[in-house]
């Protein structure tokens, strides 16, 4: 016979992915990521309209990213309880204004004060939607199906990014029409059940607040992913020189990154399927490796079949790190704080990556660069092995985000599931 406990109160209490969720998640975090995925286009139609030179514009696309991982950081201090929906449009409001203040004025100054406020505003957006991940019944799913439909619709702007011609004013108002359609959207995003947030033991009854501790394992997951994306950003940034090493032409190395684009839209499908027959930990461990040996031979290559076929494989391996490791820092606190503060910490690499390899590439020879910017990832692959493996529920995924233990303690009339 079986004893079979009711259902944790705190867990049934967490969002499902119904349709207007998801579309809370489209009008948010996925809006805000299709900004960041637009970097290349604004770069070119920066130095086409503006004047300014490549480092310039570089600069200020950093600029812009390196808001987003700010706001994202000062954001996490009051995530565990906001209103997700609100908060989210008030980074629409920023994205809105930030990018449809220099259309309307197209000058240098306004551009470089725009794109920063609108990074901010993303960064509110990213973060609100990375913490919202977490409080749905099944993050891992939540994670693969936003990013699926992120990747879907980098790709379609990116495919129809050559009509705009490099036109900055039209890429600046295909952005603020983005935030204004998020906006009448945001409202489905959920927010977090007293009940699991109660159930985190994080909140402190005398007074009410939510303790702001980071644990260790999210500490080591934050710097590990740190080191990363700035390295894959590194290598990415640097594409055209890369390219040009191994004999490609830049139109056919603009069909490559496409390309790539697309392969991480594989990549996050197959993810799901890579973490149900391995488990998460041997999952970082194989596509983090393949991922490694592609950037490597990238970087090393003179052939164009060889960085051909490792630029398609890195993409495809790039989009299944996103889906594992978003899922992972969603299932690692059901308040959000932990998946926000590894995401700032992604974004940080992503917006420093380009600087620092624009300084490095000319310095170090090709096989000094590829070890620079792999040895990283072997850290990292490493650390999220370790942290995959200390937990079933990390390892398995596919779980709710609510700490069962701390909450079947709360409920000592309880009795566990026995099988006899």
């Amino acid at each position: 016979m079986s004893n079979i406990s009711p259902p944790n109160a705190a867990a049934s209490g967490l969002a499902a992915l119904t349709g207007r969720v998801v579309f809370g998640f489209v009008g948010t975090w996925v809006f805000a990521l299709m900004a960041a995925n637009l970097v290349p286009v604004l770069i070119a139609a920066m130095v086409q309209d503006l004047g300014v030179d490549i480092a310039a514009a570089g600069a200020l696309a950093t600029g812009m990213t390196a808001g987003s991982a700010l706001a994202m950081f000062v954001t996490n201090r009051f995530i565990a309880r906001a209103d997700r929906p609100k908060l989210g449009r008030i980074g629409l409001v920023l994205m809105v204004l930030g990018y449809g203040f220099p259309a309307a004025v197209l000058t240098t100054p306004a551009v470089m004060i725009g794109l920063i406020v609108g990074g901010i505003g993303a960064g509110i957006m990213i973060a609100t939607g990375t913490a919202a991940a977490s409080s749905t019944r099944n993050p891992d799913r939540t994670v693969t199906s936003i990013m699926v439909i992120n990747r879907l619709g980098a790709a379609a702007l990116l495919a129809i990014a050559p009509i705009f011609h490099n036109d900055l004013r039209t890429v600046l108002i295909v952005i603020a029409a983005l935030g204004v359609l998020g906006l009448l959207l945001a409202g489905g995003l959920p927010n977090l059940p007293a009940s699991a947030l109660d159930a985190t033991g994080a909140v402190d009854t005398a007074d009410g607040r939510v303790r702001r501790t980071v644990g260790a394992a999210a500490l080591v997951f934050a710097v590990s992913i740190l080191l990363w994306s700035l390295t894959e950003d590194m290598v990415y940034s640097m594409t055209s020189v890369l390219a040009q090493q191994s004999d490609i032409s830049p139109e056919t190395n603009s069909s490559l990154l496409a390309g790539k684009v697309l392969g991480g839209l594989v990549g996050a499908l197959l993810a799901p399927l890579a973490l149900r027959w391995l488990g998460r930990s041997w999952s970082f461990a194989l596509i983090i490796a393949i991922s490694t040996i592609t950037k490597f031979i990238m970087v090393t290559s003179t052939t164009p079949v060889a960085y051909t076929v490792a630029i398609l494989v890195w993409g495809v391996m790039y989009g299944a790190i996103l889906v594992l490791y978003t899922g992972l820092a969603a299932i690692m606190d059901v308040t959000g704080r932990t998946g926000v503060l590894v995401s700032g910490f992604y974004l940080a690499g992503v917006a420093f990556g380009p600087l620092v390899g624009g300084q490095l590439v000319g310095l170090l020879t090709p096989l000094q660069y590829a070890v620079t910017v792999t040895i990283p990832s072997a850290i990292f692959a490493a650390a999220l092995f370790v942290i995959a493996r200390r937990s079933r529920k990390f390892e398995q995924g596919n779980t709710t985000a609510v700490p069962v233990v701390k909450a079947a303690a709360a409920q000592p009339d309880t009795a566990p599931v026995q099988q006899h």
